[in-house]
């Protein structure tokens, strides 16, 4: 059998490649870019633009992220001249499949805050609960690396992948499919917070009543920043579905070795959720909300009103709150 370390575009057939296809540098290129930029913007966000570090728990896991998936896509600019190389492959697969792991655990540590906005009374569940699924997230990361390293433990630049590829890659597909899990249960969760914040408003104008601030309506910055982890969070599960579906049939089904497939469900949709939540990044979106909720308190009188909120009884009303509605 011909070794394909010694394989060349004249030589060899590109299918024979651990990939399947060449990669392409201008694709790869794009997204390399994408994340890149992502990163910078993340950076500047936490450490420039925000006058504290409380977003730090946002930041360091999408930066995670970010970092991960331009050294994953810089690699396979570098394979896309030598697609038979069975080590740039397995680091390139590597770090793609590891690198939105840490999104949701972004998410996770960071939404309570939104709710507290919206109205913690609309939560199924106490607000503190949230992070508790990045355990899911971890147990499904483990399994990834357990599945990845037993994927790649017999390569050969020789041979490409072993046969320990077809024990591996649906441990990884597991792990994956636990990821996806977590992210649905945090979207039904999600929901129903926004559902019943939805219902409270057109009945009352308010999603709720601030104890501090009064009756607030909601700035339009902090709908976008909802409305990004909305897009983010279904653009995750669908590549999770993605990869769980190639992963269960193994990384040299051809599902896996479709480069169209792969730069469409997996690349566009992870840049997609990067870059969404980079631009409403909460250190702008989310805090915007919060701090034009405490300047209309302090900017305006309290006033006595007959109003009831939705908890039936009697609250105190702000009148003027246009800085706040802005």
């Amino acid at each position: 059998m011909r070794s394909i370390a010694s394989c060349s575009f004249e030589t060899c057939s590109v299918t024979e490649s651990p990939y399947g296809y060449p990669p392409s540098s201008i694709a790869d290129t794009i997204f390399l870019i994408i994340h890149t930029g992502a990163l910078i913007a993340s950076l500047i966000h936490t450490f420039y633009l925000a006058d504290t570090r409380k977003w730090l728990a946002f930041t360091i896991p999408v930066s995670f992220t970010c970092v991960l998936e331009i050294v994953g896509y810089g690699v396979r600019i570098g394979s896309s001249s030598d697609p038979w190389n069975v080590n740039l492959y397995a680091t390139s697969t590597t770090f793609i499949i590891l690198a939105p792991a840490f999104m949701s655990a972004g998410l996770y540590l960071t939404i309570p805050e939104a709710i507290k906005v919206l109205g913690v009374e609309h939560s199924p569940i106490d607000v503190a609960r949230y992070p508790r699924l990045i355990w899911m997230d971890i147990v499904g990361f483990i399994l990834q690396l357990v599945g990845i390293v037993i994927s790649f433990s017999d390569l050969s630049v020789n041979t490409g992948l072993g046969p320990h590829v077809k024990t591996g890659s649906p441990i990884i597909a597991v792990g994956v499919a636990l990821q996806a899990i977590s992210l649905l249960i945090f979207l039904f969760l999600f929901s129903v917070v926004l559902f019943h914040a939805a219902m409270a408003h057109s009945q009352f104008g308010y999603t709720t009543f601030h104890p501090q601030h009064g009756f607030v309506p909601m700035a339009h910055r902090f709908k976008f920043f909802v409305a990004m982890v909305l897009v983010s969070t279904m653009c995750l599960i669908g590549r999770d579905l993605y990869q769980v579906t190639i992963l269960a049939e193994g990384l040299d089904s051809w599902n896996a070795k479709n480069q169209a497939l792969f730069a469409g469900l997996d690349g566009l949709l992870v840049a997609e959720a990067v870059v969404g939540l980079v631009i409403a990044h909460p250190v702008r979106f989310l805090r915007d909300g919060i701090e034009k909720r405490q300047r209309s308190g302090s900017a305006t009188p309290m006033i006595e009103g007959n109003r009831a909120s939705q908890f039936g009884v009697v609250r105190p009303v702000r009148r003027d709150l246009a800085p706040w509605s802005s």
